[in-house]
């Protein structure tokens, strides 16, 4: 393993970004410099590392020759232009924005599809799917392997988080006004979020889903593969700062044992299975946990081929940020 690495997280200041930092600090992530870059009204701040605090410098000027590695977690806008700069300047890439197409940046999930990473070329492009997508892929996998799903209808609840720190800010801002009788002014979330639910997140396309709909639906169908069909998502908007919660039905072609997934999620590491009797929330068991939580595991009453559930997960930490390190650490271990 390289222990030599110069490391840059473009967009540091943001929740992902910040997670990124934390978790290569406590998993001694092996790097001699780690450069924090963000978007110009970042500049100055700074983050602690290592007994350190390290100062945030702009993204538009950063010298990606420096580093050997680049975490692109900016915003989608800017993401695509920054990420092509640094592959020119030799600086592999690993993309947490689904701004690159995945022809040149392969979506790979750690515990699903790290054999693509050996078939890059360095310097590299990689893609770590969307939260919701990557919560999806892990636990639709263990199914997969006893029976491919011919069809799956997902409702995704979004934090205020999956809109980055200004959705944290809006909902904050949001619950404030309404607690006080102060006119209420949306502006992140186009409507009041604050003890309410919204039936989307961003705008509807020509064909009525959004667009991290669309890029749920293709991520998952790109790394599953033939093993799933005909996937539906539907991504709600939902009055909760951090973690999502994920209703998700599968219809398998063969009729699958409770016992015998339950029992494939208990020996999965990333996964942990509530008991019958139980259910995850995110506020009580999600936040800060580096596993995936399921519960509800049930056969549908009237069709046995029919497998419900529900799924909840820390959307920064765990679906965003760890898989993108562990990405990381699996690239280093052998490529870098």
């Amino acid at each position: 393993m390289n222990t030599s690495l110069s490391v840059v997280v473009v967009g540091a200041t943001g929740n992902v970004g910040e997670a990124i930092v934390t978790l290569l600090e406590e998993r001694d992530f092996p790097l001699v410099h780690l450069y924090l870059v963000a978007s110009a009204d970042s500049v100055g701040q700074s983050i602690a590392f290592r007994g350190r605090n390290l100062r945030i410098t702009a993204a538009d000027d950063f010298d990606f020759g420096k580093a050997q590695l680049a975490f692109m977690a900016a915003d989608t806008v800017s993401a695509g232009t920054l990420a092509e700069k640094a592959f020119e300047a030799g600086c592999s890439v690993i993309d947490l924005t689904g701004s690159l197409d995945s022809l040149r940046s392969p979506r790979v999930m750690p515990d699903v599809s790290s054999e693509l990473i050996g078939q890059q070329q360095r310097p590299c492009l990689l893609s770590v799917p969307s939260a919701p997508a990557a919560v999806l892929i892990s636990t639709l996998t263990p199914i997969c392997h006893q029976s491919a799903i011919e069809q799956a209808t997902v409702t995704a609840c979004l934090a205020a988080s999956s809109r980055g720190r200004a959705g944290v800010r809006e909902l904050a801002r949001q619950t404030t006004e309404l607690l006080n009788a102060r006119p209420l002014e949306p502006k992140v979330f186009g409507k009041q979020l604050a003890f309410n639910v919204l039936a989307q997140t961003g705008e509807p396309q020509s064909d009525g889903y959004t667009a991290i709909e669309h890029r749920v639906m293709g991520e998952c169908k790109e790394v599953l593969g033939n093993s799933l069909g005909t996937l539906a998502v539907s991504c709600i908007q939902v009055p909760v700062f951090f973690g999502d919660s994920l209703s998700v039905t599968v219809k398998t072609r063969d009729i699958l044992a409770i016992k015998d997934l339950n029992l494939a999620y208990s020996k999965h590491e990333g996964l942990e299975l509530f008991d019958a009797e139980e259910y995850p929330t995110v506020v009580d068991d999600a936040i800060g946990r580096d596993e995936i939580l399921i519960g509800r595991v049930r056969h549908n009453p009237e069709d046995p081929h029919l497998i419900e559930m529900w799924i909840v997960s820390d959307n920064v930490r765990k679906a965003a940020a760890l898989n993108a390190v562990q990405t990381a650490e699996l690239l280093i271990k052998h490529y870098l």
